[in-house]
């Protein structure tokens, strides 16, 4: 009994010493380390675009970050504007710099006292670290800012200079449209302009003409542009809807005026926050455009088509007349019943007989006629049409493109030129075989014969509501063209490229949709660069009527391929949806394009829009 008198003693202190090492490690409290520059009532004022930076003990949760957690507030107790930047384990207040020359319009206004304040515990809203820890204690210290007494020889205002670099106006090779009715000037520099420079007298604004008109500004100020890689670094002149000469009298802008302007580096040169002078190299100067904004991009642009494709091109579109961008649609181009004809092996069209229309699913036509929603032909195919036993009809929704052979086997009959503007369905019922398209017909390979023949006889129409492009081998003889009436009052020829011995007349097509058929049209504009001076602008849908989606994609421009957007994949950027008066942001010098979309039917609305542009306001 003598050797167990002293375990339950035992028991006791292996059980302490247990909990003593299964016991929470003591945290390390989560605390401000120091600021940046060094805050204090001794120490030296900041300059007035100073930022200011807080670093923390450990990491920073940084949603717990806000204007509320980490603030700065002036004598009266109001709160500072400007940007918190969060860092790994430290933030940053950047305030706004002064853009007028009585330096009150920034965030710190000079020879002024402040306080910073970082919410600590017990405030629920307190900075937090990564895993969760309040800072320990609020924290608060005290600043003040320089005032114009403290400024030197190397520094003209209380501003500290932003970087080691030229201070240069940044010129462009072409001149920037000026809008006629709000022309106001907008010049870049390389570096923030210090606002006390900026006068009048630092600028010689002119219209150029016979004669010259030196012009008086209504107002300049310095702003920050989208453009500027530092705060403060473009001037805005404003001239005023009705320019004011030197003289006195009035000037009025024009479509096709020139504005420069010349910077004085003598009697008022403009300066930078060091007080360096303005480097120009040249003169910048602007083209007077009508209207109170800039058009960036329009769409559509002058020409027969306005740049509109689609995204397939065979596919139903959209067209350009009379001012109006409407749906591509015939009722003589079938409902596309039949889907989209793009065979990849040689293929035999015969009346009743099934098919393959080139995606593995197999059709036939409706009687004689063979109703597609687009015609594409790849070269080294080989279609055939059997149309011995009566006429036959190739109808197409959108367009027809031919790059291989298509071959007519066919019973012609007498060569009958319709007089002009004869419905286009009279044509197709008097021809052996028509190719009919509510688009284009494009041909780069070749359309040939199978038999012989006679010396008045036809065997094929090929009929377009849009442009016929013969860019292959020249037609069979005695085939008819016909173009619709519309294209009379357009500048550019209808008819491109060798048609060999053919007739050519002008048709009339119905606008519209055959019964019973639906599908999408898409239309597609080319890309088009903004303005070097741009990087985005405000949309303007132009009497865009309701079933319309309007899309829009935006891309760089090409390193290698000047005046070429980058069409890398990864590199371009999403299709984005977009409404009048959205604004878009594509990059300076940047690429954009629009895209426009509609679900049509027969017996439904077909919507339409006059214009898409892209302005500067």
């Amino acid at each position: 009994m003598t050797r167990f008198r002293h375990l339950p003693c035992l028991v006791l202190l292996s059980l302490s010493t247990t909990a003593c090492w299964r016991s929470k490690p003591k945290l390390v409290e989560f605390e401000v380390l120091r600021t940046s520059p060094e805050l204090g009532a001794s120490a030296q004022p900041l300059l007035l675009n100073d930022s200011v930076t807080v670093y923390f003990s450990d990491a920073l949760h940084a949603l717990s970050v806000t204007s509320d957690a980490i603030s700065v507030l002036d004598a009266e107790g109001n709160q500072v504007p400007g940007s918190l930047r969060v860092g790994a384990n430290w933030v940053t207040f950047e305030p706004r710099p002064p853009l007028t020359a009585s330096l009150a319009d920034g965030s710190f206004h000079p020879a002024s006292r402040y306080r910073l304040q970082v919410a600590g515990y017990p405030r629920p809203d307190a900075v937090r670290a990564a895993d969760g820890r309040r800072l320990a204690a609020a924290r608060t210290y005290e600043f003040r800012t320089a005032g114009l007494a403290d400024v030197s020889p190397t520094r003209p205002a209380p501003l500290r200079p932003v970087a080691e670099l030229p201070f240069v106006l940044r010129n462009y090779d072409l001149a920037q449209p000026l809008p006629a009715d709000a022309p106001r000037l907008q010049m870049h520099f390389t570096l923030p302009v210090l606002p006390a420079s900026v006068s009048p007298d630092a600028f010689r604004i002119q219209r150029l003409g016979s004669p010259l008109e030196q012009l008086l500004p209504r107002s300049i100020r310095v702003i920050t542009s989208r453009l500027d890689d530092f705060p403060g670094s473009t001037i805005e002149i404003d001239l005023g809807t009705t320019p004011r000469r030197i003289d006195g009298g009035l000037c009025s802008l024009r479509k096709d005026d020139y504005v420069s302007v010349s910077l004085s580096n003598v009697t008022a040169p403009l300066l930078d926050y060091a007080g360096n002078a303005v480097l120009c190299t040249s003169d910048p100067y602007w083209t007077v455009v009508p209207g109170n904004s800039v058009a960036l991009v329009e769409w559509p642009w002058p020409g027969k088509d306005g740049g509109i494709v689609g995204d397939d091109p065979v596919l139903p579109g959209f067209e350009a007349v009379c001012g109006i961008v409407r749906p591509c649609v015939r009722v003589e181009a079938g409902d596309g019943s039949l889907g989209v004809f793009r065979p990849r092996a040689d293929t035999v069209l015969q009346p009743g007989v099934p098919f393959d229309r080139g995606d593995g699913v197999l059709v036939v036509s409706r009687e004689a006629s063979f109703p597609f929603l687009g015609i594409d032909i790849p070269a080294g195919i080989k279609v055939r049409v059997e149309a011995t036993s009566g006429p036959v009809q190739l109808l197409s929704c959108g367009s027809v493109r031919i790059a291989g052979e298509l071959q007519i086997a066919a019973s012609s009959r007498p060569l009958q030129v319709p007089r002009h503007g004869t419905a286009v369905q009279e044509l197709i019922d008097a021809s052996p075989v028509a190719i009919v398209a509510a688009g284009g017909v494009t041909l780069r390979g070749r359309i040939t014969l199978a038999t012989e023949l006679a010396g008045d006889h036809t065997a094929l129409t090929l009929a377009a509501a849009s442009a016929i492009q013969l860019l292959g081998e020249p037609l069979p003889y005695n085939s008819i063209l016909a173009v619709e009436a519309a294209w009379s009052t357009v500048a550019e020829p209808p008819i491109v490229g060798l048609r060999g011995q053919v007739a050519t007349t002008v048709v009339t097509f119905t606008y519209g949709m055959a019964p019973a058929c639906q599908w999408t049209a898409r239309g597609v504009s080319p890309w088009r660069a903004l303005p070097i001076d741009r990087d985005g602008g405000v949309l303007r849908l132009v009497d865009v009527e309701d079933g319309l989606l309007v899309q829009w994609q935006a891309t760089a421009a090409d390193a290698v391929r000047v005046g070429e957007p980058d069409l890398t994949p990864g590199r371009v950027g999403r299709v984005e949806r977009a409404a009048d008066q959205d604004l878009i942001q594509v990059g300076t010098g940047g690429f954009v394009r629009f895209l426009i979309e509609a679900e049509l039917r027969s017996g439904g609305p077909l919507p339409s829009f006059r214009e898409l542009r892209l302005s500067d306001r």
